[in-house]
């Protein structure tokens, strides 16, 4: 049925098209037919009025009446023969405007399905001429560069639009283009990862792009690049090499710790036993005991150095995080000076988690620490809690933030803040701005451990003159609604990403 239906409309466009071809052809025909009829009738009663054969030419005689018959019969049968001969040209020419009109909508059709094709792909896709002008590009190639519409890039040289200089901002000249050069040489570069794009606003992005040629009977007449932004993909492998250094210093560290730690057993335990036998001639020697103190140091050095690889043994049970920073507060006061305040925000409802207290209160108290070496004249440092929820999008893929419900433990300050270059550095061990002797490089080193052999993470933002802001990320075990009574003086700021000075 519908290829019936479908056959009835194309005889109606057909018979509509022939009509358009027809009806102007048998109108000039009838037309020309009717003019020629009274020239030729005039003419015929001039010839006949000149000759006497009558006395006027307006008379009405058998003999004008007989011309007149003999004119409309002729002329009659001209005029057919000319319609029954324009009939089948003007069908042959609907026939060929229909299959004009056919082709053209297939065309049409064709070139909307492949632009629907090219608009529909994340990559960016372009095509240059010989003088490198697009003439071409879809959809996501005008977003990656910051354009509204793929038809503002048309006629546009793209290589001064977009690939003119290097990453560092140095000229790249259009001649040195690895893909402006296919169109001279005719040879496509290989996937090409160490350039960088440059959008409308001036900012650049990291792209792959490869380029092939664009021919036609064998000769070169431009070139099309397709490009992606691998700014993520960056990202990403910027945080797994991170990740596997931490790894790897982790393990380092690990080895070292037990290895000094059986080192520390040996010289404690001598040294007590020599400090039992000389009891009876001189009690406690000073000397011992800055020997036994020496040990207690790097005891507490080798528990930093295993919180940190995660070797450390933890007993875990279920906290309230509130309530922990209540309790923590008091000794909190006394590691800061009198011209720095601690305050407390803490979230309303309680926040249940699963942890070694003792080593999270050290967490807590290393932050404090940081916070308060990062304000050397004294300043505001606000202890926050709060619940977070973390869907696949918040955690930007990173492999240890696993969506659900965290527990977040924030300790922010009012310092400057420190540069961006070493915001990768802060957790690594040993590493700190500090003078020699005024810092072991260990404090935040034992508290990325330790979160992270709790199951979180942690979080550092921070802004030049604003200070910083430490997020202790914990899996939330249950969190039931227990007003919290504490008062909550100020509220913790959105800062962009940044570092505070490590210890």
């Amino acid at each position: 049925m519908k290829q019936i239906f479908k056959s009835i409309s194309g005889l109606k466009s057909m018979f509509t098209l022939f009509l358009g071809r027809f009806l102007p052809l048998a109108l000039f025909t009838l037309l020309a037919g009717g003019a020629i009829f009274l020239l030729e009738r005039s003419s015929h009663l001039d010839l006949l009025y000149k000759f006497g054969k009558i006395q006027s030419i307006d008379e009405r005689s058998p003999l004008t009446i007989a011309l007149q018959q003999h004119q409309l019969v002729t002329i009659s049968a001209v005029t057919l023969l000319a319609l029954l001969i324009a009939a089948p040209i003007a069908w042959m020419r609907a026939l060929k405007q229909r299959n004009d009109l056919i082709v053209e909508h297939q065309n049409r059709e064709n070139l909307r399905s492949i632009k629907l094709l090219l608009d529909s792909t994340i990559e960016g896709i372009y095509g240059t001429d010989e003088e490198g002008r697009c003439i071409l590009a879809n959809r996501s190639c005008a977003r990656l560069l910051g354009y509204s519409a793929p038809e503002l890039l048309l006629g546009k040289n793209m290589h001064q639009l977009m690939h003119h200089s290097h990453a560092d901002g140095t000229a790249y000249p259009e001649t040195e283009c690895r893909a402006h050069r296919l169109i001279t040489t005719g040879v496509a570069p290989a996937l090409v990862t160490d350039e960088v794009f440059w959008r409308q606003d001036g900012s650049a992005f990291p792209v792959s792009y490869s380029v092939h040629p664009i021919q036609e009977q064998d000769r070169i007449i431009g070139m099309v690049c397709t490009f992606v932004d691998i700014s993520e993909r960056r990202q990403l492998e910027d945080q797994l090499r991170h990740a596997q250094k931490m790894e790897a210093a982790g393990q380092l560290a690990g080895g070292i710790a037990h290895d000094f730690n059986n080192i520390l057993q040996i010289i404690s335990g001598n040294t007590q036993i020599l400090q039992y036998d000389l009891k009876q001639t001189n009690p406690d020697p000073p000397q011992l005991l800055e020997i036994l103190k020496a040990v207690e140091r790097g005891t507490a050095l080798t528990r930093s150095m295993l919180a940190f690889s995660r070797k450390q043994t933890i007993n875990s049970i279920p906290l309230e995080l509130n309530q922990l920073v209540k309790d923590s507060q008091l000794l909190a006061q006394k590691l800061l000076q009198k011209n720095t305040t601690l305050q407390l925000d803490l979230a309303e409802t309680a926040l249940i988690i699963t942890a070694d207290e003792v080593l999270l209160q050290q967490v807590l108290f290393n932050l404090i620490t940081n916070a308060r070496d990062a304000m050397p004249t004294g300043g505001t440092i606000t202890i926050a809690t709060a619940e977070r929820l973390l869907d696949e999008q918040s955690t930007g893929g990173a492999k240890d933030r696993v969506p659900g419900t965290y527990a977040v433990l924030m300790v922010q300050d009012t310092g400057q803040g420190i540069p961006e270059e070493i915001r990768q550095k802060i957790f690594e061990p040993f590493f700190t701005t500090k003078e020699v002797g005024k810092g072991t490089g260990l404090g935040l080193a034992m508290v990325y451990g330790t979160v992270k052999q709790h199951g979180g993470f942690v979080q550092v933002e921070s802004k030049a003159g604003l200070g910083s802001c430490f997020s202790v990320f914990l899996p939330a075990v249950a969190a039931c609604l227990m007003p919290n009574r504490n008062g909550t003086p100020e509220s913790i700021k959105d800062f962009s990403h940044g570092t505070n000075s490590p210890d």
